[in-house]
């Protein structure tokens, strides 16, 4: 008989948004300090979003490859603690040499490839440890445990702004040291969090019809991803700065944020009643209509049509999660978590892509970028709704021969 499990995962859930907050937060103070920490080793500014794009493509390609490498450890050895701590380990010296490295002398090649460790070890942090979630977890509780889990990702995307505000006027030597320091101590406690933990229950077998498979999900997440992504950081400030001033912004920004932290804390509950693709389906539709409303005159318009936005996209993102755990059923988690977050790294560099080719800007395409994000929306939804309509519907079919 299969060992059950010796305390409930919600104490995991807990610990990986810690993980998510404190990896979040090294990202946010990585942004804000890379234009100068190029210049300082004699890399012109102007590629600083080339830089990033080839961050988004190693977290694309890396995420998948270490939930392939997660897979592999769980049934090789059961356990995949001491690996991510090891990774975890790498990627924190790297990040904190980061700031170090200009004043040693050190080449800018030097400097790009300390930036790609960083990039490529950090993967382990992600779908490997959601990966965790969902083998420890029955499957129907998924979602709401990703909620908990994506916690502290919203709170710290929340924080961005006043970070941004806070830490310009400071060395960066300082925050990358504190930064990498906090994950590395609190990823390391995955061990010790792994060791509460027996051998998974088997899963009980489910209706494969329930499982949208990973063609379907996937494309529907990256559009709303999409959209989240021209959203919250291409439309969010022009919009807010229509009715407000620009000392505002480190307050209105985080609006979004807030909203979604606060519905991905409960909000996902309702997916073990109405299943991953109905939960994703009502988010999409919720959020449409949130950006729908910041399209109307007036900054409470703007404040409002953001934070309901926020509750869809803490409604879509845990029922990602849970499809991705579905589709992984059989000891594939890992690798349907890793394409789920390569998705999302994927709608963060069309955006980034998209801004650098200046075409948002052009006459022809201005009027139709504060639409674009209920569309996309719309478009994911869309998407979903055939796909699990056909499913449901062949689900029937074979049920009744």
């Amino acid at each position: 008989m299969p060992e059950q499990h010796s305390r409930k995962p919600g104490g995991l859930a807990l610990y990986l948004g810690i993980v998510q907050f404190f990896l979040l937060l090294t990202w946010t103070v990585y942004a804000i300090y890379l234009p100068e920490l190029l210049a300082s080793v004699g890399i012109d500014k102007g590629w600083t979003p080339w830089v990033l794009l080839a961050d988004q493509v190693l977290f694309a390609c890396f995420d998948v490859l270490a939930g392939f490498m997660a897979d592999r450890a769980f049934r090789l050895y059961a356990r995949i603690g001491y690996g991510v701590a090891a990774a975890a380990a790498v990627s924190c010296i790297a990040f904190a040499a980061l700031p170090f490295v200009p004043g040693l002398g050190a080449s800018p090649l030097i400097f790009l490839l300390l930036i790609a460790v960083w990039a490529v070890s950090s993967a382990a942090l992600r779908s490997p440890l959601f990966a965790l979630l969902a083998r420890h977890a029955p499957q129907p509780e998924v979602p709401k445990l990703a909620g908990l889990a994506l916690l502290g990702m919203g709170l710290a995307a929340a924080a961005s702004p006043y970070l941004g505000a806070l830490l310009k006027t400071l060395d960066p030597r300082l925050p990358f040291l504190l930064a990498s320091l906090a994950l590395l101590l609190t990823a390391g406690g995955l061990i010790l969090a792994e060791r509460g933990y027996g051998s998974p229950s088997a899963p009980k077998p489910q209706p494969a019809a329930r499982a949208v498979p990973a063609p379907g999900w996937l494309p529907a997440v990256l559009l709303v991803a999409l959209a989240v992504q021209i959203a919250t950081f291409v439309n969010a400030a022009p919009r807010y700065l229509r009715d407000s001033d620009a000392t505002w912004l480190p307050w209105l920004l985080p609006v979004f944020w807030v909203s979604f932290s606060f519905i991905v804390f409960a909000g996902p509950r309702l997916a073990k009643h109405w299943g991953p693709p109905r939960l994703f389906l009502t988010g999409c539709l919720v959020g449409a209509a949130g950006i729908g409303v910041t399209l109307l005159p007036g900054i409470e318009a703007a404040i409002s049509g953001y934070g309901v936005a926020g509750i869809g996209w803490g409604l879509v993102l845990p029922s990602a999660f849970g499809m991705a755990a579905a589709s992984g059923r059989g000891g594939r988690a890992g690798t349907y978590m890793g394409l789920l977050f390569a998705a999302l790294a994927a709608a963060a560099f069309l955006r980034i892509g998209l801004n650098m080719t200046g075409w948002l800007e052009t006459p022809a395409l201005t009027q139709w970028v504060p639409l674009w994000p209920t569309l996309s929306w719309l478009a994911g939804g869309t998407l979903m709704l055939l796909v699990y309509g056909y499913l449901s519907r062949a689900s029937k079919g074979s049920g009744g021969d």
